[in-house]
């Protein structure tokens, strides 16, 4: 099997399993519970002025909601593309797409991602791991990332425990703060740090906005484990079981929020097990710029359209 078919299977199967399988972690939860809102008895306000429009980048929204990026690179995919950008274009909010690498290795792809061809009004945010650049991508692929969707936005995410999981994941990330630098210098639209479901400590987020991050996408754990997802797919003999505690590992979001809004000063969105009103709410309140979803999106836009 071909890298680049190999990749198109991985990602179809990948959205296979979010939809059909428990995918969460047992004892994991996104950590908002331990937040409260404190109430309001009397809130002196008409209800009927709430604004909920919030600005991202130099960017008006209607809502402070991204579709996180989830999915392309195989048939399927270009189908929810478009109807998440028709979706996010009418309600007047930011959208993601998934991994560019299949689109780079083979450019076949390109329409499963490229929903600006049809919906060129969508604010879209490309994505493309950082641990490819310390394999073989170089400025070129990032350009290319970029161009060939329009982006208005690059997510660079971050996910070693997923790779460590993955049956061909990728280990070697020698190099990759040195490389995060010299895509945010080297970009010609924001650049967005992404975790995808371990979170992002403090420490490092305080680097990533002295590398030049524009904004960062704490990815907290609580909502789906991409590392559990892997495990399903994998047959090894020594792979992890799906019971085992080190699915455990990460900063939950409610965590992962707070300590990256009380240490940088770029945007952050909270995306992790963002299943309610509430948990947005209190992600809000915390200092978040943005509220991430992506599986609930997609399991409603399979079930209902």
């Amino acid at each position: 099997m071909s890298n680049s078919t190999q990749i198109k299977s991985r990602k179809e199967e990948h959205v296979n399993i979010a939809l059909n399988e428990n995918v969460t972690v047992k004892g994991v939860s996104n950590g908002f519970e331990d937040f409260h809102v404190v109430p309001t008895a009397v809130p002196d306000l008409d209800f009927n002025d709430i604004d909920l429009s919030t600005e991202f980048l130099g960017v008006k929204f209607q809502a402070p909601i991204l579709v996180a990026g989830m999915t392309g690179g195989y048939p399927r995919a270009e189908k929810i593309n478009k109807s998440l950008a028709r979706v996010c274009s009418k309600l007047g909010i930011p959208m993601g797409i998934g991994s560019q690498r299949a689109m780079i290795t083979n450019k076949e792809t390109l329409s499963t991602f490229n929903v600006k061809e049809e919906i060129p009004d969508v604010y879209l945010i490309g994505n493309l791991g950082l641990v490819q650049f310390s394999a073989n991508f170089g400025m070129s692929e990032l350009e290319e990332a970029i161009e060939n969707v329009h982006a208005d936005a690059m997510a660079i995410h971050v996910n070693p425990f997923q790779e460590l999981c993955q049956p061909e994941g990728d280990l070697d990330w020698k190099g990759a703060w040195k490389n995060f630098e010299k895509i945010t210098k080297h970009s010609k639209v924001p650049i967005i740090a992404k975790e995808v479901g371990s979170g992002i400590a403090y420490e490092e987020a305080m680097k990533f906005e002295s590398l030049g991050a524009s904004a960062i996408d704490v990815g907290g754990a609580g909502g789906t484990s991409w590392p559990k997802i892997e495990l399903i797919r994998n047959d090894r003999e020594d792979a992890l079981s799906l019971d085992d505690p080190t699915l455990r590992w990460g900063i939950n979001t409610a965590l992962a929020t707070f300590e990256a809004t009380s240490k940088v000063q770029i945007p952050v969105i909270s995306t992790g097990g963002m299943y309610n009103g509430i948990s947005a709410a209190k992600a809000i309140a915390l200092g978040s710029t943005l509220v991430g979803i992506a599986r609930p999106v997609l399991q409603a836009l399979v079930d209902g359209g």
